[in-house]
């Protein structure tokens, strides 16, 4: 397959043909001295492909020859002898440590956790002793120098998920681009997660200057298509999108290969996806607008208004920069959209924790003072943690929904896992199941990373364990939920990828049942804002990424304060509609198109 190496048989008979094509990429690239990024769904084997391809390059043959030929000591190692680096979340490095002992014989180091134990690993790679060294982003980041003073060069570093290198600025991607190392190699399913910069930034780091320079990029590339993607467009700047769009396609084709799921279609089961819209109750909406008219979002909300003083400057400029606590008008504002969005998805959230600065906790105690006047029986309830009744659906709209779904597929003795970035809505969740006698797990940060994989395993094997409760944060990266064919995301982050590999935790390779995903969101609030700024970025990222046309929804564009349309800017994220169709239905239904493969259901009972 490959002329100067092969991978072993032992891998090779369970390889997919893209997967051997993933892996002649990689291997190709890595000959020319270039950089690659294999950007492929999740689901779709990239570990596996990155196990196939330092096989071949170490010439390995899968047998127990491997362990015979390995050297137990070589100071120094030959010149020609690689060393490969991965680099991956902590939440997957044992996922890795476990994958390379599965498909092949490596002499791997664990770059991680003692430091005695992790300077060991450097010495025995220097004494050729390692074909591969695993660590995470942060150790990396924090023993940068460490990591670059070892006697010799790199010959690789593997960057799993590295979508996280998506900004210029970050303190990972300067300390990646600082890397000692001879390739770049990343694997990432969501390369563009919110604009076209982060696609720039991830090809940049692993071929430096291979799309020329930021400043040039945005004119040539990201202006042109932002402004075709505009519901509103003229034909003129529609044609031109498309023409950028090409070239584009063309330049990042050289070092980035994407096979979607659509090439495995008739390997996997269906997926079945519902955005569930859910109103607020009638507690929540009380509260809701009770923030939406305090003082502090009143100023966030006309900080652009002309002064009163008659002075000529805005606001915000002027007598209102900060409010009474000396709080900024743009700490304020990104303040109350968290305090929003705890809001619309139960108000429990609000209640201050010990946790966070003074700061934060005074703010927080200031906001419930605001919204709990005329509520003191509910803070009653949460202070003395009774769980069980805040999962009463009085307090959140999106529970009756869940308890019902939850009911519904528990008698169908189908595996379900509920999502949520919050671990305190987990907890009110979790008190709920205890209170009906449901077996259940959960994973959430606070998991000790060796113990995740055995929560996986017993999830997916026990027949007992029919729901798991996982933290958004926590198992969205590199977890294999395949046991489960039923997905609930309790609230849409801001992130659409985050979602989406959410989701790919159960529906990917290795899962035998048709998956059913339930996204709630909370319409007519910031909720349902978030869930339609989720739809723009993917619209993009079929533009840029998967060389497909989008249907063209909003006349904003992400960024510009003069065109900000239905989606963008502080005046529509501040704002609750008290209609009863939903923002969403309103602009499908203006541009006469139903959005592909999405179905819509509104829940007008709740």
């Amino acid at each position: 397959m490959i002329p100067s190496a092969q991978i072993p048989a032992t891998i090779n008979r369970y390889l997919r043909d893209y997967q051997r094509e993933g892996v002649q990429f990689l291997y190709r690239q890595f000959e020319r001295g270039m950089g690659a990024i294999l950007g492929d769904d999740m689901g779709l084997g990239k570990t596996v492909q990155v196990i196939s391809f330092l096989s071949a390059v170490l010439g390995r043959t899968g047998t127990r020859e491997d362990i015979i030929n390995f050297k137990k000591k070589q100071i120094p190692p030959d010149k020609d002898q690689h060393v490969f680096l991965i680099v991956s979340p902590a939440s997957v490095l044992y996922n890795w440590l476990d994958e390379l002992e599965t498909w092949g014989h490596f002499r791997v180091g664990k770059y991680h956790g003692d430091p005695s134990l992790r300077d060991e690993v450097l010495t025995r790679a220097e004494q050729g002793r390692l074909d591969v060294v695993i660590t995470t982003y942060e150790t990396l980041r924090r023993n940068l120098n460490e990591m670059n003073s070892v006697r010799f060069e790199w010959s690789a570093v593997i960057v799993d998920e590295c979508h996280k290198i998506k900004e210029k600025k970050a303190k990972i991607t300067e300390a990646m681009g600082r890397l000692r190392v001879r390739r770049r190699v990343g694997l990432t399913g969501t390369i563009l997660q919110n604009n076209l910069m982060e696609m720039w930034c991830v090809l940049n780091w692993a071929n430096p200057g291979c799309l020329g320079d930021d400043k040039d990029f945005r004119v040539k590339f990201v202006k042109p298509i932002e402004e075709g993607q505009k519901m509103n467009s003229t034909k003129r700047q529609l044609a031109e999108a498309r023409r950028k769009a090409k070239v584009l396609s063309n330049l990042r084709k050289k070092w980035f290969i994407r096979r979607t799921k659509k090439i495995i279609a008739d390997q996997l089961p269906t997926k079945d996806e519902q955005v569930v819209f859910c109103k607020l109750s009638s507690f929540q909406q009380t509260c809701y607008q009770s923030v939406l008219e305090s003082e502090d979002v009143q100023l966030v909300l006309h900080q652009n208004d002309p002064c009163d003083c008659n002075s000529g400057l805005k606001q915000r400029d002027c007598c209102y920069e900060t409010n009474a606590e000396g709080e900024s008008v743009k700490e304020l504002m990104f303040s109350y959209l968290s305090v929003l969005l705890k809001v619309s998805n139960h108000v429990a959230l609000l209640l201050p924790e010990m946790q966070g600065s003074k700061k934060a906790l005074k703010r927080t105690q200031r906001v419930c003072d605001v919204v709990f006047k005329k509520h003191p029986h509910f803070v009653k309830l949460a202070r003395e943690a009774a769980f069980r009744t805040l999962s009463d659906p009085k307090y959140c709209g999106k529970m009756q929904v869940l308890q019902q779904l939850l009911d519904v597929f528990n008698k169908q003795r189908r595996k379900v896992l509920v999502f949520s970035f919050y671990t305190k809505l987990l907890d009110i969740i979790e008190q709920y199941l205890m209170s009906t006698g449901e077996v259940y797990s959960r994973l959430d940060g606070t998991t000790r990373t060796s113990d995740r994989l055995r929560i996986v395993k017993d999830f997916n094997t026990n027949p007992n364990i029919l729901l798991c409760l996982v933290s958004t944060t926590a198992g969205g990266l590199g977890l294999n939920f395949t046991g489960a064919s039923v997905v609930i995301l309790f609230e849409p982050t801001w992130n659409p990828a985050n979602d989406q590999q959410a989701q790919d935790r159960a529906y990917r390779i290795g899962q035998r049942q048709d998956v059913r995903v339930y996204r709630l969101v909370t319409m007519g609030t910031i909720e349902e804002n978030m869930y339609l700024r989720q739809v723009y970025k993917q619209q993009l990222s079929e533009i840029a990424v998967s060389d497909k046309t989008a249907r063209r929804y909003f006349t904003g564009v992400a960024g510009r304060k003069d065109e900000q349309g239905e989606i963008f800017g502080i005046s529509n994220m501040f704002a609750l509609r008290m209609e009863t169709s939903c923002l969403t239905r309103d602009l499908i239904s203006r541009v006469d198109q139903i959005e592909g493969g999405l179905k819509v259901t509104v829940l007008k009972s709740y």
